[in-house]
């Protein structure tokens, strides 16, 4: 079981940001985004806010 991790981040989330290499982004965008227009690597959390997301990823990397 890991544990410290926030509910907010899903099993997807979680995944894609372990294999993420140096040179590769993220980018945590609201609903209006053209997301589909740019990539078709789509992660959804919908209901959650972008600031709980920034919140739950930033002490993976601490």
């Amino acid at each position: 079981m890991l544990k410290g991790i926030s509910p907010v981040i899903s099993p997807d989330l979680l995944y894609t940001l372990h294999v993420m290499g140096h040179g590769d982004e993220i980018v945590l965008a609201d609903a209006h985004f053209p997301t589909e227009s740019l990539n078709d690597n789509i992660l959804r959390a919908d209901g959650v806010k972008i600031q709980d997301l920034l919140m739950g990823i930033l002490p993976l990397f601490e």
